[in-house]
Parts: structure tokens; C-alpha cells; sequence
């Protein structure tokens, strides 16, 4: 199999970003070969549960079937977990959102592989998605777990100076902001998370980069930034993303 093309950024005045546009386990698996040691996972990688629905009942919005594509059928939760605990450091920590339906299975499967879980992270929406009230709550929020690596102390910054709720709160992307990626997360939303879960020059994985939204935050907080993105029109838009930021 040919392997895919790989490119590096360096950017002027800003810490080095890496973008691979490979499959995640044959680039994880390069880097390890590099002996590439990263300080901290933060990615959102597919949930498996994508399916087609009939909205066509609703009265207060339009909306597609609950169906992200391709590259979120069949797609096994665990195997790139392996490959990626050789990149990251004893005390690193991992954030992974994922569906409420997959997240214990996630936490059990770390905990075996002699992870620590610490909590769940959840992102209120104050602009969630339309849904039948007749008969289904509001899915204003997205989770995701929290787990460290090893026992070594952990990095977690208190960026409130007192009582740090796991949430955060801010609203999906929308209006100019929104583009093409079905999951995309705010760049705010990320950036929380880069200040808490990790220190300035430090080294952030992402294996599902998406629309790079994590590489942003890594750059506007002082962090170096490895993204990883199969899909050829996701990793053009997160580099194009990444680059018109600089």
C-alpha cells in the first residue's frame, strides 16, 4: 500500500505543527518508529454509531439522518488506543470525546491497559442540534472522558483560579464558522482543554484531526501540534485552516 503524503509546517513565531495525512495507525506507528513521545492526546475520533433516521415529522427545523459518513461505520473503538499509548508519555493525559453509548467501554479498556480515569468532560451547547420534543430530550451537550497514562503526576491547570467544573460552555460553530466536517468542534471549546490538560511547548497528538480545529488551539496557546487526518477533503481544509491562522 502506498503511504499516503506527509507534511510538516513551520510556522514563523509560532511552536511546530505536523500534519499527516495518512491512516492513524500506520502514521502513529511512524512516528513511534521516529521515537516521537507526546505529552498529551486530545481527538475525537468516529463513534460508530452513525445511521440513517426519518425526520421528516419534525416541525422545528430540517435535519439529516444521524449519519456522518463512511469513515464513522464499522470503525473499531479500541485497536488505535494501543498504538497510541507508545506515543504517549508516562502522566500524559488522553481526552477523547466520543457517544455516551461507547464511552464506558473506552474507560474499561484504558483501565485495563493501566490507565487512571479522572472524569468526564461535558460540552453544553447553548445551540444544540433540533430534535422532536415530543419525544427526546434536547442534545445540548457532548462528552468526553478523561484518562492519564502511568502514575506519574499528570499536568491539570486550573485556568479559573477556583472551583473548575468539567464543563465548558460554548456553541456549536455555525454561520460562517461552520464548514464542511459533520463533527467539528469549536476552537474555543479546544482550546480550554489544551490550557487545562497541558503546559506551553509541550506536544499535542490528535490521530482524527478533522478540521484542525485542535491544531488551532495548539498554535493560538503555544503548544506543538501532530495531526493526523485520513479523508482527503478533511486534511486540505484543516491544513488550509491551520495555515490562514498563522
Amino acid at each position: 500500500m502506498n503511504r499516503k503524503k506527509r507534511l510538516s509546517l513551520d510556522l514563523p513565531q509560532r511552536n511546530s505543527v505536523r500534519l499527516l495525512h495518512d491512516d492513524c495507525i500506520v502514521a502513529m506507528n511512524a512516528l513511534i518508529k521516529d521515537g516521537v513521545k507526546v505529552d498529551a492526546i486530545i481527538t475525537d475520533p468516529p463513534y460508530n454509531i452513525s445511521k440513517e433516521n426519518n425526520f421528516s415529522t419534525m416541525k422545528t427545523a430540517k435535519r439529516q439522518g444521524v449519519d456522518f459518513g463512511e469513515w464513522d461505520k464499522g470503525f473499531d473503538l479500541y485497536s488505535w488506543l494501543d498504538v497510541a499509548d507508545k506515543l504517549l508519555k508516562d502522566g500524559g493525559n488522553i481526552i477523547i470525546f466520543n457517544s455516551f453509548l461507547n464511552i464506558g467501554n473506552i474507560a474499561q479498556y484504558l483501565e485495563k491497559k493501566g490507565y487512571s480515569v479522572k472524569d468526564l468532560i461535558r460540552w453544553i451547547k447553548p445551540n444544540p442540534m433540533p430534535r422532536n420534543m415530543d419525544c427526546r430530550f434536547a442534545s445540548d451537550y457532548e462528552l468526553a472522558i478523561w484518562c492519564v497514562k502511568g502514575k506519574k503526576k499528570w499536568t491539570f491547570n486550573n485556568i479559573n483560579a477556583g472551583y473548575l467544573r468539567p464543563e465548558i460552555k460554548c456553541p456549536s460553530p455555525a454561520g460562517k464558522e461552520r464548514l464542511g466536517h459533520p463533527t467539528q468542534k469549536p476552537i474555543f471549546l479546544m482550546e480550554e482543554l489544551v490550557k487545562i490538560f497541558t503546559n506551553k511547548e509541550n506536544v499535542v497528538l490528535d490521530p482524527f484531526m478533522g478540521s484542525g480545529s485542535t491544531g488551532i488551539a495548539c498554535i493560538r496557546q503555544n503548544r506543538h501540534f501532530i495531526g493526523i487526518e485520513l479523508d482527503d477533503n478533511y486534511h486540505n481544509m484543516a491544513r488550509k485552516r491551520i495555515l490562514n491562522d498563522n
